[in-house]
């Protein structure tokens, strides 16, 4: 059949190339053709030849779009489906299907899809799906022992809570944690990242929609249904569009929830744990965070502290993702030699804890020695953002000169390290963790060199 209509299928195909999937259907709803890209989960060979009820059998007549074009000769454009296919898994399409039609009849339909991960984790009640615990957050540092304390209060509360951390921190790990050690722990655990799908979605997403709603919609729970009686963790929820901002506050506020295209309330109750990864004065000020929906979701504010200020925390880290790659890998890796360990303290780690985990893999899937070594891990660390910090040279005004003594020379360079301190950390408290001071006394030293 595709014979006949290759140059119409051609000039079709040329507008469709942006896409991670194209199809061809015949007369019949039998896939013909199937040209995929790397980020599609198909094989052609797992559905040329197929009907499309088959690759999606939740979908019919009135909810897939190739077959309302076969039916009726419309074109439909960028269309959002939240469907599942015949693996069982929940996919997100934005389908572009466009009807080739001779002689006034419908010959076949060119369908191209882009796909769309929805990053989402459901822990249903009962189940244990990996959540963290308190005792899973590795820690020395004061602060983040503090941090922990605080979670623990906390969370038996039905309080929300808004949490504040740079990529890489763990704030999913404190949502987990919240979540496992508080009066939810048997309840569903409900995780959705607002950034990983398109905000057109997003509002189905969250209320749920009944079949017929719009174009390709099916019956299904929103996640406020699905986390009821547990915790929704919502994740880079600065990400939402403001105007859904505005719907989500107003829900939260009444405690029920209407699907899209329903006719009925329904109840929820539900604990709503938030993150952002920027400050969130700075996206307020930006219009990217409601500030009504700020103060709604921080009622209980957490800060968690970038691993560049918990210096001491990097020796453990390592050792458990060494540990963790020795099991995986097989190797026997038995830890990181000391000037490994130095250059790992003078790296900013823009990528936080996260950072350091891929770090630690990188260089263990290439070491040969016992330990990993300066050379093991400058392979991987080269050229990233963060790049290594460099000991300040001694300054050229002083650096021979025979009129300074031992001590006025030990002064000069002990000024110009807590200078460069304060300029990379910017308050105290982070410098004195960076030069290993504590906080009373960088303040003596401060006063005394005049900084």
């Amino acid at each position: 059949m595709l014979e006949r209509f290759l140059d119409q299928i051609g000039e079709v195909l040329h507008l469709c190339e942006d896409t991670d999937g194209i199809l061809v259907v015949n007369r019949e709803g039998i896939i013909e053709y199937h040209r995929i890209s790397l980020n599609s989960y198909w094989r052609s060979q797992d559905t040329v030849g197929r009907h499309i009820l088959e690759l999606y059998p939740e979908l019919d007549e009135e909810s897939s779009t190739i077959l309302q074009a076969l039916r009726n000769g419309t074109a439909s454009y960028n269309v959002l489906q939240d469907i599942n296919n015949r693996r069982g898994e929940r996919v997100l399409l934005e389908s572009t299907t466009i009807p080739l039609v001779v002689d006034g009849r419908v010959e076949c339909v060119v369908d191209s899809s882009k796909y769309h991960t929805i990053d989402q984790r459901i822990i249903r009640g009962g189940e244990s799906g990996g959540l963290s615990t308190l005792d899973r957050i590795l820690t020395q540092d004061p602060a983040m022992m503090a941090l922990k304390s605080r979670i623990r209060d906390v969370a038996k509360l039905d309080s929300s809570v808004l949490i504040y951390g740079e990529t890489g921190t763990g704030k999913e790990l404190v949502a987990e944690s919240l979540h496992s050690e508080g009066n939810r722990a048997g309840r569903p655990f409900v995780s959705q990242n607002c950034a990983a799908i398109p905000a057109t979605l997003l509002e189905s997403l969250f209320f749920g929609t009944e079949k017929g709603s719009y174009t390709g919609a099916l019956t299904r729970k929103g996640l406020l249904e699905e986390a009821d009686g547990g915790t929704l963790f919502l994740d880079e929820i600065n990400s939402m569009d403001p105007a859904l901002q505005a719907k989500l506050l107003k829900v939260l506020e009444e405690k029920k929830v209407r699907r899209l295209g329903g006719s009925r309330d329904i109840l929820f109750d539900v604990r709503i744990v938030a993150a952002v990864n920027e400050k969130p004065r700075k996206l307020i000020q930006e219009g990217r965070l409601r500030e009504d929906l700020y103060y709604r979701l921080g009622v209980i504010r957490l800060t968690l502290p970038p691993l560049r200020e918990r210096l001491c925390d990097i020796a453990p880290l390592a050792g458990c993702f060494i540990d963790r790659y020795n099991r995986t890998m097989r190797r026997n890796v038995r830890g990181l030699s000391e000037r490994a360990l130095r250059m790992l303290r003078s790296y900013s780690w823009p990528g936080n804890v996260r950072e350091l985990q891929n770090a630690i893999e990188g260089a263990m899937a290439t070491a040969r020695g016992e330990r990993l070594t300066v050379e093991d891990m400058e392979e991987v660390l080269s050229g990233r953002q963060g790049g290594l910090e460099q000991t300040p040279e001694i300054p050229e005004a002083f650096r021979m000169e025979e009129s300074f003594s031992l001590a006025r020379a030990m002064e000069r360079y002990e000024r110009e390290l807590i200078r460069r301190a304060m300029q990379q950390a910017g308050s105290i408290s982070q410098a004195s963790r960076l030069l290993g001071l504590s906080r009373q006394n960088l303040k003596y030293k401060l006063k005394k060199y005049d900084l």
